[in-house]
């Protein structure tokens, strides 16, 4: 046989041989099914993705500027120096703006102004349980947080919702200042940071005013269209803050000869008297919550 002869015999057999080889059925007998073991299964759920969340107790004291507990007591057993920079510590003075932190055991001058009681001012601070209290003396409101590691949210700190005057050169957004109407000054909160039984906390200072209405906004989940008032952000006010489970944080007024950043934000004026407030935020609890995963779901159905 020429070998052109045999070259042409082997390529018209090809084409039944490969599509023998191709079109092979896949039958279930062709595979072998062999149990999934425990440990397996146990390595397979155990992989499942994990999202912590923290769970921060809010409140927010209003009492009469001249109470020298919100205006110095609680501060002499507050932790000032160790929470930041001296530098940045220094900035947020400068703003008007003090934080501090308490541990487990709040400070007596705290958990009186957190349970509303008025203590009316004496010639020695010293005097502390001695002083006469009044049961409908401080107003106090506050919130539960619950937030997912990655979202943040926002502790607003109660006014009147009258309108708010802006000096010109204080606030870097507003140089020629501004009359903000139906302002309400707000923290937008954020996790830094987030560990075993600790958080780093983000805040940023903001203000909310004018009218509600639909304004466009950006969020890591993407583009947004909100129900909400302008907002005038303080970057120059921002700071960050690390608490341990159990911790409370406290940010209030520092008093400032000129106006202040804090002033505006935690004093307010009336025809009477001058209210100062007091923003205080515990962290609770740091939870892990970890999803499931099923060796059942049949994935053919979705």
């Amino acid at each position: 046989m020429s070998r052109p002869l045999a070259q042409l015999l082997l390529l018209s057999l090809l084409p039944g041989t490969g599509c023998a080889l191709i079109g092979m059925s896949r039958d279930d007998s062709n595979f072998t099914r062999k149990p999934v073991s425990a440990d397996q299964i146990a390595e397979f759920e155990n992989d499942a993705p994990v999202r912590k969340i923290l769970r921060l107790n809010t409140s927010n004291v209003t009492t009469l500027a001249t109470d020298q507990r919100i205006r110095s007591l609680i501060w002499q057993e507050l932790d000032e120096s160790g929470l930041m920079s001296p530098e940045d510590r220094r900035r947020l003075n400068q703003s008007g703006i003090r934080v501090g932190v308490a541990g487990s055991t709040l400070p007596w001058a705290l958990t009186s102004l957190l349970s509303g009681e008025r203590v009316q001012s004496t010639s020695s601070s010293n005097e502390r349980l001695a002083n006469s209290r009044q049961a409908d003396g401080s107003m106090v409101f506050g919130a539960r947080l619950v937030l997912p590691e990655g979202s943040n949210s926002l502790i607003e700190i109660p006014s009147s919702g009258d309108n708010l005057l802006i000096p010109a050169g204080h606030i870097a957004g507003l140089k020629h200042g501004a009359e903000l109407q139906n302002a309400r000054c707000m923290f937008h909160v954020s996790s830094a940071e987030i560990g075993d039984g600790w958080v780093v906390l983000k805040f940023l200072p903001q203000i909310h005013y004018g009218g509600m209405s639909v304004r466009y906004s950006l969020a890591e989940s993407g583009e947004q269209l909100p129900v909400r008032q302008r907002i005038q952000p303080l970057y120059e006010q921002q700071f960050e803050l690390k608490l341990h489970t159990g911790e409370t944080a406290v940010i209030g007024y520092q008093k400032q000869d000129d106006w202040s950043v804090g002033q505006l934000m935690f004093q307010r004026e009336s025809l009477s008297s001058l209210n100062e407030q007091v923003v205080t935020i515990e962290l609770a609890a740091v939870e892990a919550i970890q999803g499931q995963k099923s060796v059942t779901v049949r994935y053919s159905k979705y």
